[in-house]
C-alpha cells in the first residue's frame, strides 16, 4: 500500500500521541478506507520504529503521572522507560490490542485503544525525546 505525504503526516504528528498519526493518515489520504488507514498506520509505525524516529514507553514502566503516581520513577529520558523490543514485536502487541469491532473514527473503542497503548516517544533529528 502506498501512503502519500508521509513526511507531512510525520511532521504534523510529531510530539503528539498515536491517534494524531492515525488521523493525519486519513487527512492526507482521504480516499483510503478505514481498514486501509489501519493498515497504513501499522505500516508507518513499523517504519518509524525501524528508522529510530519513534520509540514506545515499555509496558508497565513507571513513567506516567496519575493521581496514584504523581511522581513516577522514570521519565522518557530514562533508558529503562523505553521498550526494547523489535519493531515487529511492538507492532504485533499494538495490533493484538486493536479493537476488532471498530469501523470508523467516531467509535469510542478506538479512542480508548489509543489511551491504552503504551505512550509514544518521538525522537528528534538531534536525538532529543518528545512525548505526546
Amino acid at each position: 500500500m502506498r501512503i502519500n505525504f508521509v513526511r507531512e503526516i510525520v511532521q504534523a504528528s510529531y510530539g503528539s500521541w498515536m491517534f494524531t498519526l492515525f488521523t493525519e493518515i486519513g487527512v492526507r489520504n482521504p480516499t483510503l478506507s478505514f481498514a486501509q488507514r489501519k493498515d497504513a498506520f501499522f505500516t508507518l509505525v513499523t517504519e518509524l520504529l525501524a528508522q529510530g524516529k519513534i520509540k514506545f514507553i515499555a509496558p508497565g514502566a513507571d513513567c506516567y503521572v496519575s493521581p496514584a503516581t504523581p511522581h513516577p520513577r522514570l521519565t522518557i529520558h530514562d533508558a529503562d522507560a523505553h521498550w526494547k523490543a523489535s519493531p515487529q514485536e511492538i507492532v504485533s502487541y499494538l495490533l493484538a490490542m486493536w479493537p476488532d469491532a471498530v469501523t470508523d473514527d467516531e467509535d469510542e473503542a478506538l479512542l480508548i485503544y489509543f489511551y491504552r497503548i503504551p505512550g509514544v516517544i518521538w525522537v528528534s533529528a538531534s536525538g532529543d525525546y518528545v512525548s505526546g
